[in-house]
């Protein structure tokens, strides 16, 4: 193999290399469980905005374990977030990648139950979706 073509292959396999190690700088896992975090990351032919898209979303979901033991204030604000959320990423993410998502986060013998009790709650809040914060 002539130098040049050895120098061409190596930069680009460098580049290339480097660009997966670079990629999770653009998505803020902060607040999201290690595993699920782990999940999303895994899923190498996701852009970097669907990959924030199930961030935000997770980081929602995640609030809603034990949502009915919170205080009225704070079961309003989860649900609020979590409608948000839900908004923000349905341009991006499949109906099938967020289930899987929920999967993910819920553990199977709770989570018909909360997402019930979540879509019971949400029907009684209305919020401004285009004024929604996405991240």
């Amino acid at each position: 193999m002539n130098p040049f073509k050895l120098v061409c292959v190596s930069l680009i396999t460098i580049i290339g290399s480097g660009c997966q190690v670079i990629s999770p700088i653009f998505v803020d896992y902060n607040g999201v469980r290690m595993d699920v975090a782990k999940w999303i990351n895994n899923h190498q032919l996701l852009s970097m905005q669907q990959k924030r898209s199930l961030v935000q979303l997770s980081k929602a979901q995640q609030k809603l374990y034990k949502i009915e033991n919170k205080q009225e204030e704070q079961r309003i604000q989860i649900i609020k977030e979590n409608m948000i959320a839900m908004h923000c990423a349905q341009p991006y993410i499949t109906e099938h990648k967020i289930k899987q998502l929920q999967n993910q986060i819920f553990d199977h013998a709770e989570k018909q139950h909360i997402l019930d009790f979540y879509n019971q709650q949400r029907q009684k809040i209305k919020i401004d979706l285009d004024s929604a914060q996405c991240e």
